[in-house]
């Protein structure tokens, strides 16, 4: 491909003095609202900033009740869905003797104890039993 002569010449200045230059600098961000003594301005928020900090704000939730039986059964639910589930794993209700609910616990290989245990603390302030947990059986 052939450059014409023409192009390789350099373009004249335009017609005035290095006063009437245009700034090439960056242009300030604007600001929302007065700043003050000469403090740095603030960009304005964006719409998704506020929606996160509208949820930061808000107070958690209170963790729902849930009776053993379903507080198990919840558990077994994320255990199944875990890629790492083994299928001789499972959350259950433990017993004393007398049959009174002493707290859930699991039942499994002593390799899938840090899969129970980032299952267990996944539902800590979302579901509450009111029996422990007994992790280490």
């Amino acid at each position: 491909m052939r450059r014409r002569a023409d192009a390789r010449k350099a373009q004249p200045l335009p017609p005035g003095g290095v006063e009437d230059a245009l700034p090439v600098a960056k242009q300030r961000v604007h600001s929302v609202g007065e700043t003050r003594d000469s403090a740095p301005a603030r960009r304005p928020a964006s719409a998704s900033s506020d929606h996160w900090k509208r949820l930061l704000r808000r107070p958690p939730r209170e963790p729902v009740a849930l009776e053993p039986g379903a507080f198990v059964a919840e558990l077994n639910r994320r255990l199944q869905a875990d890629s790492a589930f083994q299928g001789d794993t499972c959350f259950v209700v433990a017993t004393d003797d007398a049959g009174n609910v002493v707290g859930t616990t699991w039942q499994g290989p002593e390799a899938m104890k840090p899969v129970i245990a980032r299952i267990v603390k996944s539902v800590i302030g979302e579901y509450e039993a009111a029996q422990p947990f007994l992790f280490d059986r």
